[in-house]
């Protein structure tokens, strides 16, 4: 027995992936950000993790803040289609 259905299909981002590659950029970030500041200006290396956090976190959040935006974008270009879904019967 086969039902046809209307489907909706559309694309949405995988929210892991974007705010795990916001961290990654934000470490890179504080790592050639730390190397910048002259020796004579380094405190002790407290800055180097308090850097770490701070602008790891902030490229979390801005990777999950553009996935959420982008899915917010790509849930209005919906396409629907006609789908059959079948039943497998048992012998």
């Amino acid at each position: 027995m086969e039902k046809r259905e209307e489907v909706e299909i559309r694309r949405a981002p995988k929210l892991l992936a974007w705010a795990l590659t916001g961290a990654v950029f934000g470490l890179v970030f504080a790592t050639l950000l730390y190397v910048l500041i002259p020796e004579a200006n380094r405190s002790s290396e407290d800055v180097f993790g308090l850097l770490l956090v701070a602008l790891g976190s902030l490229g979390l959040g801005l990777g999950v803040a553009f996935s959420l935006f982008f899915d917010l974008f790509s849930s209005r270009r919906v396409k629907r289609a006609e789908a059959v879904r079948s039943e497998k019967q048992s012998d």
